[in-house]
């Protein structure tokens, strides 16, 4: 478990040490894919190909995750809006309402 969790916990040193919202944002969606990826993989998932946009995809239309997960996913996912904002007002929060899950689910697989 050590080896993503400290691709997490890189990641997430870039977002917080970034002034760019869009750095963060990119890095806080690479920090749910990690997740997802381990969990996916732990499961023997078919979904677990694909880019982290692709998993953050899947994630936010898989019924048997929590709302408060799928709406993070979503909220990830979404495309940034004509002026560049994004729907996600705190990237990085919605990452690891992620990283929390995966985590929980993660133990209970064992």
């Amino acid at each position: 478990m050590a080896d993503w969790m400290e691709e997490i916990a890189a990641e997430r040193r870039r977002a917080e040490q970034s002034t760019h919202p869009g750095r963060t944002r990119t890095s806080a969606r690479r920090i749910a894919g990690i997740a997802l990826r381990q969990l996916q993989d732990r499961q023997k998932a078919s979904s677990a190909a694909g880019d982290f946009v692709e998993i953050l995809r899947v994630s936010m239309n898989a019924p048997e995750y929590p709302a408060e997960v799928r709406a993070a996913a979503s909220r990830l996912y979404a495309r940034l809006s004509p002026d560049f904002s994004s729907p996600s007002k705190d990237p990085l929060g919605d990452a690891m309402i992620i990283v929390e899950f995966v985590q929980q689910q993660l133990r209970r697989i064992g």
